[in-house]
């Protein structure tokens, strides 16, 4: 079937539904592998107010590879995340290139998560682990920030936040603080010495 006319069927369909039957619908779809189909009923139950429907068209954007457009859905880390929604963060991070962000969630991830979402944590830490073994160099840094000012002026916030803190901790990373302040500024934070 047409994607429009889906996208389109499900609209008309959202006068006569409400958001809990489009999260429901959505989740199903989610379950059977149907992720294009899953989206939109997501969608269409956050323009029906759904508070959580953003938080879980993001997972289904991770399971998309649209891992920036997933970053943003997913908004910011709330405290005490649920486990799942903090490995899926987790994985958009690392597929969209942010792999500090992606290892400081995991590592908070911890004891929380069930057993098979805490072994392929600790098999994703560990891949981590080798990359994030090396210093930075200078061009690590400088792209980090280049990522941090486009996304701020893409007007993406979400993505704004995760590409600004990675660069700031990308640029902690090094001995001689190279852009540090300028990262941490990017955060609104003051830097330190």
């Amino acid at each position: 079937m047409n994607p429009w006319l889906l996208i389109a069927a499900v609209i008309l369909q959202a006068g006569q539904v409400g958001a809990d039957e489009h999260m429901l619908a959505g989740a199903e779809l989610f379950r059977a592998g149907r992720f294009p189909e899953a989206l939109v009923e997501f969608r269409v139950a956050e323009r029906l107010g759904d508070p959580e429907a953003a938080r879980y068209a993001g997972v289904t954007l991770v399971k998309l590879g649209r891992d920036e457009e997933a970053i943003e859905a997913l908004g910011d880390p709330q405290a005490q995340e649920d486990p799942l929604m903090s490995w899926y963060r987790a994985l958009a991070y690392h597929a969209a290139g942010l792999p500090v962000a992606a290892d400081r969630l995991l590592a908070e991830l911890g004891g929380r998560a069930g057993p098979r979402v805490a072994e392929q944590a600790a098999r994703l830490r560990a891949e981590l682990a080798h990359r994030l073994a090396t210093v930075p160099e200078r061009e690590d840094v400088d792209a980090a920030l280049v990522r941090c000012a486009a996304a701020r002026s893409a007007s993406r916030p979400g993505l704004t936040a995760a590409a600004c803190r990675e660069a700031a901790d990308v640029a902690a990373r090094r001995r001689d603080g190279y852009r540090l302040a300028e990262a941490r500024a990017s955060l609104g934070t003051r830097a330190t010495p």
